[in-house]
């Protein structure tokens, strides 16, 4: 995992491929240890996939 963030590149063209369950919750449990300012820990995480996320993204 941290061989992709060091090596990582601008996508501008996204392929149609699922991203496995396990994938996403090791990457917000290693999202949620990085350090904030004054340990205030101020973010969210909102995982959308399938119909739901193409409903959100149409109201944008």
């Amino acid at each position: 995992m941290i061989s992709a963030i060091y090596n990582r590149r601008s996508i501008r063209k996204f392929l149609n491929t699922p991203i496995l369950k396990q994938d996403i919750v090791e990457i917000i449990q290693s999202g949620i240890k990085v350090p904030s300012s004054k340990n205030r820990q101020p973010w969210k995480f909102v995982v959308m996939q399938g119909r739901e996320k193409e409903e959100m993204l149409d109201v944008f």
